[in-house]
C-alpha cells in the first residue's frame, strides 16, 4: 500500500512537469548542518548574513519547515540549455549563466509545486509545504537522500546522465511514503571542477566552496565592491558562471532544458554590456521582471558589466563607461572607473586618461576616489617606461 502511494505521488509530480522525482524521509540532517557550521565560523557565506545558526538549523530540519513532516519529495528540472547563436564582430558582449537565460526559474517551480501541494492536499489530506532554493531548506543533501544523484566535489548536485545540470525543488508532506535509496557514487579522482574554477573558489580535494571567491556569488548575491583581485578572473560574465558546470563529466554530452528555461532571444544570453550602464531602476526593471536578472538589482547588473567592459571592452566602450562615472551609485563609478583603466592600458590611454582625470576633479567618494586614483597612476606608469624607450631611440 505505501508503494502504491508512493507511486502515486511520484506520477503527480510528473505530471506537474518535473521529470525527476525521488523520495528521502524528513528527519534532520546533522552531516549537512555540520558542513554549513564550520562554512558559517570560517565566513564562507561573504555577506549572505542570513544564513546564521538559527538559519541553518531550521534548514536542516524539516520539521521546523512543516510541522509534522514525514516525507520529502525532492524533484529536479534539467537545465542544460544549449548556447543561442551568438554574434562575432560588434560590442562586447557579456555571458549570463544557462539557468537565467530563460523565465526564471523560482516561478516555473513554483506554479509546479503549487499544484502538487493542491493534488496533496485535496487527494490525500495531508499537508504539504514546498520551496526552492530560497527557502529554509537544503535541498542538495536531501536530493541525493532521495536517490536523485550524489553531492560532487564541486557541491552541485550529480544526476547520472544529466550531471551538475539540474535545479531543484522539494515538497514537505505529512504523507508516509517509501524513501528511495541514496547512489552509492562519487567522483573519486576526478577533480576537473576544482581546476576549472577561475577564481580558486572549491576547495583543494573539493567539497568546499568559499563564496567570498565564487563568480555567480560575486555577481549576484555580493552587494558592493568586488575585490580588485578577482577582476579580471571574471571575464565576460555578468550573471552567473557555468565553469565548474561545464567541467564536469558526468552528463556532458547530453544537452537537455526545460523549454522554459531556453532564452527567448540570444541577447538574453549575451547582453550588449555598454546598455546595461545607463539603464535606469524602471527601464532595468522592465526589461528583466520575470528572470532570475532580477536578483542583481540594477546596480548590481551595472557593476558587474563595467567589470566585464574592464576585461573585453574596447575603445568604443568608453563613452558609456565616461558616462557612468557620473552613475548616481559610488559602486557603478569606482568600477567604472577600473574598467576605463582597464582598456586604457590596451588602447586609448590618452583617452582613458581624460576621462579619468576629469571625473577625479568632481569625486567625492573616498574609495571611488581611490580606484581612479589607482588607475590613473597605473595608466601613467604604463606610459612612462615606453616614452622613455621612444626617447632613447630617438636620440
Amino acid at each position: 500500500m505505501e508503494g502504491d502511494l508512493t507511486s502515486r505521488v511520484k506520477a503527480l509530480c510528473r505530471e506537474a512537469g518535473f521529470p525527476l522525482v525521488g523520495v528521502a524521509a524528513a528527519v534532520p540532517d546533522e552531516r549537512a548542518r555540520k558542513a554549513a557550521e564550520a562554512a558559517l565560523t570560517n565566513g564562507l557565506f561573504g555577506t549572505m548574513r542570513w544564513m546564521d545558526s538559527a538559519w541553518i538549523a531550521r534548514a536542516t530540519d524539516p520539521g521546523a519547515f512543516l510541522a509534522g513532516a514525514r516525507t520529502l519529495v525532492v524533484v529536479a528540472l534539467p537545465a542544460h540549455t544549449p548556447d543561442p547563436p551568438r554574434e562575432t564582430g560588434g560590442p562586447a558582449r557579456g555571458v549570463v549563466a544557462r539557468y537565467a537565460r530563460g523565465r526564471d526559474y523560482h516561478r516555473v517551480f513554483e506554479s509546479r509545486l503549487r499544484r502538487v501541494v493542491r493534488r496533496l492536499r485535496e487527494e490525500f489530506g495531508a499537508e504539504a509545504r514546498a520551496t526552492v532554493d530560497y527557502g529554509p531548506l537544503l535541498e542538495r543533501p536531501y536530493a541525493a537522500a532521495a536517490g536523485l544523484g550524489w553531492v560532487g566535489k564541486s557541491t552541485m548536485l550529480l544526476a547520472p546522465g544529466l550531471g551538475p545540470w539540474v535545479l531543484l525543488g522539494v515538497v514537505a508532506t505529512t504523507l508516509e511514503l517509501e524513501p528511495d535509496r541514496p547512489m552509492r557514487k562519487s567522483c573519486g579522482s576526478c577533480r576537473r571542477c576544482i581546476v576549472a574554477c577561475p577564481t580558486g573558489a572549491i576547495a583543494e580535494d573539493g567539497g568546499v566552496v568559499d563564496a567570498r571567491r565564487c563568480i555567480s556569488y560575486l555577481t549576484i548575491e555580493h552587494r558592493g565592491v568586488i575585490p580588485r583581485e578577482l577582476r579580471a578572473a571574471m571575464g565576460a560574465r555578468v550573471f552567473g558562471c557555468d565553469d565548474c558546470l561545464d567541467a564536469c563529466p558526468v552528463g556532458a554530452h547530453r544537452w537537455e532544458g526545460d523549454p522554459e528555461l531556453a532564452p527567448p532571444e540570444p541577447g538574453r544570453a549575451w547582453p550588449v554590456l555598454r546598455e546595461l550602464l545607463p539603464l535606469g531602476e524602471e527601464e532595468f526593471a522592465r526589461r528583466y521582471r520575470g528572470t532570475a536578472l532580477m536578483r542583481a538589482k540594477r546596480e548590481g547588473m551595472a557593476r558587474n558589466a563595467c567589470v566585464a567592459l574592464g576585461n573585453v571592452g574596447d575603445r568604443g566602450d568608453l563613452a558609456a563607461l565616461g558616462q557612468a562615472l557620473a552613475d548616481g551609485s559610488a559602486v557603478v563609478r569606482g568600477h567604472a572607473a577600473w574598467a576605463i583603466g582597464e582598456i586604457g592600458r590596451r588602447e586609448a590611454p590618452g583617452e582613458a586618461e581624460r576621462l579619468l582625470a576629469s571625473r577625479l576633479a568632481d569625486e567625492e567618494d573616498a574609495w571611488v576616489k581611490e580606484e581612479l586614483e589607482t588607475a590613473l597612476d597605473q595608466l601613467r606608469g604604463a606610459r612612462e617606461p615606453a616614452e622613455v624607450e621612444a626617447g632613447g631611440l630617438s636620440g
